[in-house]
C-alpha cells in the first residue's frame, strides 16, 4: 500500500487531478472487488476513498458498506500537513465509526530533506508518521468521541509504543495535552489494533505489553521490501498465540 499527499488544490490543473484521483478510486475499489469475488471468501478488501472531498468521500464509503467482500477502507496519516484529528481525516474517521467500517491507516513514506538518504524516508518516517497519527488520535480525543470506531495502525504503529510514557507524563503536567481528551493515554491506547511488523521481538513484546489482549495483529508487509520474512512465525514466537491474532483480526474486521 502507497499513498500520495493529494492536498486540494484551488487551479484547473487541481481540478483535473481530483478527476483522475476519483477515477483511479474507483477503478481500484473495482478491481479489489474482483480479486475479492474470485476468492471463495479467503480473502476481504480494505477499499479506498477520495480524500480531497469529505462529503465524496463519505459516498464512497456508503458504497463500499453496501459491497460484499468489504471490511473497511485504508487511509494515510498525514493530509495537507494535518493528520487524523483533522479536516477531511476526521470526517472519514467519523463516517467510518457511522458505518462500521474498519479502517487502516498506512504511512505514505514522505519525502523530507534529512531522510533523502539511506532509505530514511522509509525506516525513519514511516514509524513517525504513525506514531504521529496514534498521538493524534488519542490526544485530539478522536477514540473519545468515536468509541465504536475500529482502527488498525501498521508497523507495529512505529514509534508510538515507545513514546505512550512520555504522552501520558505530558498529559498529566501540562493542559495543553489534555485540552481535547478526559482519559490517559494508556487506557485509549488499549482500544486501539496494531500489526505485528516490528522486525524485533523487543518491539513487538513492548507494544504486547502496551495494547490490550485484543490490540495486536498479524501483519506481513507482503509484497513489499520491508515484509516481516515469516509474519505467523514472528508474531507468535514473540507476541500473541495464533487462537488470539485470529479472534483480533476478526474483531478489527467486523467478521
Amino acid at each position: 500500500m502507497r499513498f500520495h499527499d493529494f492536498s486540494p488544490p484551488t487551479d484547473r490543473a487541481g481540478t483535473v487531478r481530483r478527476c483522475l484521483v476519483r477515477s483511479y478510486v474507483t477503478a481500484f475499489n473495482e478491481a479489489l472487488s474482483a480479486v475479492v469475488s474470485d476468492a471463495g471468501g479467503r480473502l476481504v478488501g480494505l477499499g479506498l476513498v477520495s480524500l480531497d472531498d469529505a462529503d465524496r468521500a463519505r459516498t464512497q464509503m456508503e458504497r463500499l458498506a453496501r459491497t460484499d467482500g468489504f471490511a473497511g477502507i485504508a487511509i494515510p496519516p498525514l493530509l495537507a500537513g494535518r493528520s487524523l484529528d483533522h479536516g477531511v481525516l476526521r470526517h472519514v474517521l467519523t463516517a467510518a465509526a457511522e458505518l462500521d467500517l474498519a479502517v487502516l491507516v498506512h504511512p505514505m513514506q514522505l519525502s523530507r530533506p534529512k531522510w533523502s538518504e539511506h532509505y530514511l524516508s522509509n525506516l525513519i518516517g514511516n514509524p513517525v508518521e504513525s506514531a504521529t497519527a496514534v498521538a493524534a488520535l488519542i490526544l485530539g480525543g478522536v477514540k473519545e468521541r468515536l468509541p465504536r470506531l475500529r482502527i488498525c495502525f501498521v508497523h507495529g504503529g512505529g514509534c508510538a509504543p515507545w513514546l505512550l510514557g512520555r504522552w501520558s507524563h505530558g498529559w498529566r503536567t501540562r493542559a495543553e495535552v489534555r485540552r481535547h481528551s478526559t482519559r490517559p493515554p494508556q487506557e485509549v491506547f488499549g482500544e486501539l489494533f496494531f500489526d505485528s511488523v516490528t522486525h524485533d521481538p523487543g518491539p513487538l513484546g513492548l507494544l504486547t505489553a502496551h495494547a490490550s489482549k485484543g490490540g495486536v495483529v498479524c501483519g506481513s508487509d507482503y509484497p513489499f521490501d520491508m515484509a516481516q520474512g515469516d509474519p505467523v512465525r514472528f508474531a507468535t514466537d514473540h507476541g500473541p498465540d495464533a487462537g488470539t491474532l485470529t479472534a483480533n483480526a476478526r474483531a478489527f474486521l467486523g467478521l
